[in-house]
């Protein structure tokens, strides 16, 4: 069932309508129903020896609302939901964008941390005579302060993913 909503506004002797994507192509072409998420976190500033931790989320739904979202465990380094949405076609060309927020816990005074990964639909593929190979995988990475004073550092891959 498409998730597009039909929105109008009426003015003095006209009615303008528009639609509202849901997350999905207008003229329905693939979907996303899951995405699972490599999820690194640095926190390096924590006491001695730090925390860097990587973990794999569940396949988890586009479009979920934050109190909907189950919030994913990285390590001793931080906790939080993930939520995202997405566009096809996507930026730069590519078939999809993912726009993801994490709700960390470690980020407590300032907006979560988020990012954008934009692929194709497929895995990269490596080749044996290039050494310059970008990642294999869709990733994007940001980073944030606690109190303006510490930085973590988020490294986010798309792992796996459901297309319809």
């Amino acid at each position: 069932m498409s998730a597009h909503i039909l929105q109008c506004t009426f003015g003095i002797s006209f009615a303008f309508c528009f639609f509202l994507g849901g997350g999905e192509a207008f003229d329905n072409g693939p979907r996303i129903t899951g995405v699972r998420f490599l999820i690194t976190v640095n926190d390096t500033w924590a006491e001695p020896p730090g925390c860097i931790t990587t973990v794999a989320t569940p396949m988890i739904a586009p479009n979920l609302p934050y109190n909907k979202s189950q919030s994913i465990l990285v390590g001793d380094c931080d906790r939080g939901p993930i939520q995202y949405t997405y566009t096809t076609p996507g930026k730069d060309g590519n078939k999809f964008t993912v726009d993801l927020t994490f709700y960390s816990s470690v980020i407590e005074d300032a907006s979560p941390p988020t990012c954008s990964l934009s692929w194709n639909g497929t895995y990269l593929v490596p080749k044996p005579s290039d050494n310059s190979l970008p990642d294999l995988l869709p990733a994007c990475f940001t980073m944030d302060s606690r109190e303006g004073y510490h930085m973590t550092y988020y490294w986010f891959h798309i792992l796996d993913w459901r297309i319809e």
